[in-house]
């Protein structure tokens, strides 16, 4: 999608795909949307998050990341960061809610992540677990294709149709905030924790359960200091894959990475792959700087954003949505 439309997160319903992204000029949460997860709609002044909470510092919100999901009762949590009236200079997680997909939103009252010390918390992204193996999924199972197709298996799209199974967040902390220089603000020695934290959270996709725990944490200056971005889907062998960016968002250094728990277990371990998912350069040349990565919890559809090289020295990082594919742990694009 020709726009600047950075940090894209996706969610299907009401027959639609809906797509959010990080604030552009005065819209604090953008919006698009698609019939066919094809031809992509920006919706002109639509501004899913118009009046942000309290603890958002309104001169400069850099509201980032939102991420829409869809909770049992039919109604919609959107998680988004966004800047302090206490500390400016750093990001918390909140949350806002609506009965419809597109908004208005709500915002809830307090933070739901905010480690300031740490250098605050970024990049939300809700996630729930199945348990795939033991569901019964498929037409007539009491989950819903989403396309409205009777399909095979293999490009069915399916809608979680029941209630249960945990809910939980995954978000970063923006230890880079507090760096000690570099690029992005974290690749001179020492190096600080950019943890990708898992929360899990109550029904109601907000109230937290117990204490977040690290799933994976930046490997240095070969991640040029920082982890970010983290997207959790869990396969239908039962394994979960944490997609991830690395590297700075700036540069062509920037990439969308994935590790893969094998365990059972949401929170892992989580062993990396040998090499980023995309990179610049790749797709014939077309990609500059991919990142910022959402998948749909079917594992089959992803959204990301790439810089356009053409709108430079300005940074526009344009939306792009493809089909994807895990074998064996592997993943095909």
């Amino acid at each position: 999608m020709q726009q600047n439309f950075p940090d894209p997160s996706i969610i299907y319903a009401d027959g639609e795909w809906w797509a959010f992204a990080t604030m552009d000029m005065d819209i604090n949460i953008q919006v698009a949307r698609s019939p066919d997860f094809e031809d992509w709609t920006y919706l002109q002044g639509v501004d899913a998050l118009p009046h942000p909470p309290g603890w958002v510092n309104m001169t400069n919100p850099n509201t980032w990341a939102p991420d829409v999901n869809q909770l049992d009762d039919g109604s919609f949590v959107l998680y988004f960061s966004a800047t302090t009236t206490e500390d400016a200079t750093k990001h918390c997680i909140g949350a806002a809610t609506s009965d419809a997909v597109v908004g208005p939103y709500t915002p809830v009252k307090g933070t739901m992540a905010c480690p300031l010390d740490k250098g605050g918390a970024i990049d939300s992204s809700g996630f729930k677990d199945w348990d795939i193996r033991g569901s019964g999924w498929g037409p007539g199972s009491g989950y819903s294709n989403e396309t409205g197709e009777d399909n095979v298996y293999s490009n069915a799209r399916w809608s979680c149709g029941g209630a249960g199974g945990q809910r939980y967040i995954v978000y970063k902390v923006d230890g880079n905030a507090i760096g000690n220089g570099g690029i992005c603000g974290n690749t001179i020695e020492p190096i600080v924790p950019t943890p990708l934290m898992l929360q899990a959270v109550a029904d109601d996709g907000i109230t937290p359960l117990g204490d977040p725990v690290t799933l994976l944490d930046n490997a240095g200056v070969s991640d040029d200091g920082l982890v970010e971005a983290p997207a959790l889907v869990k396969t239908w062998d039962g394994d979960y894959v944490l997609f991830f960016s690395s590297g700075c968002f700036s540069t062509q250094n920037y990439t969308i990475s994935y590790a893969v728990s094998t365990s059972g277990l949401v929170t892992g371990p989580y062993e990396r792959a040998d090499g980023p998912l995309l990179k610049t350069g790749d797709l014939g040349g077309a990609l500059t700087s991919p990142g910022g990565m959402d998948v749909h919890w079917d594992a089959k559809r992803m959204v990301f954003h790439a810089q356009d090289v053409s709108k430079a020295p300005d940074l526009v990082r344009e939306m792009w949505a493809a089909s994807i594919e895990i074998r064996d742990g592997s993943m095909v694009i």
